[in-house]
């Protein structure tokens, strides 16, 4: 079973910071859930996403995360 959870980071492109934005993986997701910010990011991508920091392939850099359900 997949979680949702919250993640806090920046954005590369200007710094600016977010608090709670909700990812899901796409397994068993509703992709018309509005409250989700992202689709795809299991617990172990938002780790190596954490490790990576600057040098990941997202926009923003996740800094820190919750398991929400």
């Amino acid at each position: 079973m997949s979680h949702y959870y919250a993640i806090s980071g920046y954005w590369k492109d200007d710094g600016e910071f977010f608090d709670d934005y909700v990812v899901k993986e796409f397994d068993d997701a509703n992709e018309d859930d509005d409250d989700v910010f992202y689709f795809g990011m299991s617990e172990a991508d938002i780790i190596v996403a954490i490790e990576l920091g600057e040098d990941s392939d997202e926009e923003f850099v996740i800094t820190d995360y919750e398991i929400l359900a």
